[in-house]
């Protein structure tokens, strides 16, 4: 009988701006019906402050499902510079733990953390993300050592397809040739947050350009979540994504917070090769 996983991707929590009772009724959700992991991509706290990074372990510690979490931009401080620069992730390791690009596996599914977070930029452009070409070769190794059948997953914070209704968004710098050596490496899912928006992309770009008669690439899902508890919204509600594994296929799941409660919301579409894919990759609701 096929193994089935499910995952809760959250995103964007923002201790120091939180709605409390969206937080508390999230971690019951979590809790009351436990997935076999919750992928957090980044933004646990607002400005990297200790007692942020403390509200921000005591809801991590508080999940009964395993835990993976990457940084986002906001986990590392813009006030203090020389902290910044020199010791970026030093709370992190702090109150969050060792890695920032941690690993899980079992038999059914790897799941890999990618770490985009810059230290600064051009004019100070803090905010922004990059995919370091010394992370992604870490990245590539790791999948290399990956077990073949496993389906691939990489969680990072940044975006790396824009939505379609808003194609000049900012992403992940060197995003695009990243995406192109992850399908080549056999990554199914890219879990990612940063825009405090819910959406799904569909990657092709190898599968469509692969050389007449070798073997198919597997298609590439860049799924978005919003932010999860975060009173910092843009345009949409506190949001999650549910993520079912079976069968070499997954099923996302949208989870919206309607004041009251968690609540399965209107699937995302993406296109398919054929009506045999789109049912296969159909999101449950």
């Amino acid at each position: 009988m096929p193994q089935t996983r499910r995952i809760d991707h959250i995103s964007d929590l923002h201790f120091n701006r939180i709605d409390p009772t969206a937080t508390e009724g999230l971690l019951a959700a979590l809790n009351g019906d436990p997935a076999d992991l919750v992928a957090v991509s980044g933004d646990l706290t607002m400005r990297a402050r200790s007692r942020e990074y403390k509200a921000a372990r005591r809801f991590l510690e508080a999940l009964k499902a395993p835990v993976l979490v990457v940084p986002g931009n906001h986990d590392i401080t813009n006030y203090w510079p020389w902290e910044r620069f020199l010791d970026p992730f030093g709370r992190w390791h702090r109150f969050i733990g060792g890695e920032t690009e941690p690993v899980w596996r079992d038999e059914v599914m790897a799941v890999i953390g990618l770490n985009t977070v810059v230290r600064g930029g051009l004019h100070l452009s803090w905010e922004g993300g990059r995919v370091k070409r010394s992370r992604l070769r870490r990245l590539l190794d790791r999948l290399e050592e990956t077990p073949p059948g496993l389906f691939r997953i990489v969680v990072a914070h940044h975006p790396f397809l824009a939505p379609e209704d808003a194609p000049d968004t900012p992403l992940a710098r060197r995003a695009a040739p990243a995406l192109e050596r992850l399908q080549a490496a056999g990554v199914r899912l890219i879990l990612s947050g940063h825009l405090h928006r819910g959406y799904v992309r569909l990657h092709r770009g190898v599968a469509e350009t692969a050389r007449p008669g070798g073997p198919a690439r597997p298609e590439l899902l860049v799924v978005q979540a919003g932010s999860a508890i975060s009173t910092r919204l843009r345009g949409e509600p506190n949001a999650y994504n549910r993520i079912l594994i079976r069968q070499g296929q997954a099923r996302i799941e949208p989870r919206r917070w309607n004041g009251h409660a968690w609540v399965s919301a209107a699937a995302p579409a993406w296109p398919a090769h054929t009506l045999d894919e789109a049912e296969a990759v159909a999101p449950a609701v």
